[in-house]
Formats: structure tokens, sequence, C-alpha cells
């Protein structure tokens, strides 16, 4: 990969207009080559909302070298559960 900063460009450039209402965060844990993206979902996970997680995914797998590989975590998480995930916030709703 290119470097965190380029990831980091890369991911807010996915969430642009892939951000719904019962997302409560984002995060991603960068290892090497290899990436995982967490989806905090509030209430039912939809098929729309698994859906939405997979295009910011190929968004950014698009942006990055072919040695990276990208896992993508969907999970529920209710409010007011706090949310705990190691590697960094790309987005965070404001509760």
């Amino acid at each position: 990969m290119k470097s965190n900063d380029y990831f980091k460009l890369s991911a807010q450039r996915a969430l642009l207009g892939n951000i719904t209402k019962n997302i409560r965060a984002i995060s991603a844990l960068l290892d090497g080559d290899s990436i995982t993206l967490k989806f905090f979902y509030d209430g039912i996970i939809s098929e729309d909302d698994e859906e939405n997680a997979s295009i910011v995914e190929t968004e950014i797998i698009a942006d990055l070298d072919d040695s990276s590989v990208v896992h993508t975590v969907v999970t529920r998480l209710d409010y007011p559960e706090p949310i705990k995930s190691n590697g960094f916030l790309l987005y965070l709703r404001k509760e």
C-alpha cells in the first residue's frame, strides 16, 4: 500500500454520499497490506446496508495496490453501547 495518508484520502472519497443515518461508526485497521474495515450499524442491518458497505470497500480497493487485501466486517451495535475498535475511525456519528 502506498501510505496511511493515501488510504485515509481514498476512504474519505469512498464514503462521500455513502453515509446513512444508521451508521454509528466506521473504523479501519491497517496491518501491512491487510486492511480491515468495520461498519457499526444502529438497528437491524438490511441488505441495502450490506451492499452500501460493499460499495465503499470496492471503491477503496480500486485505489489500492494489487497486493492489498481488504476485509469488511458489518456489525450491529445499537446505541448507547460503546464503540470499541482497534485502528482508527474513518467516520463517527454525533450521538
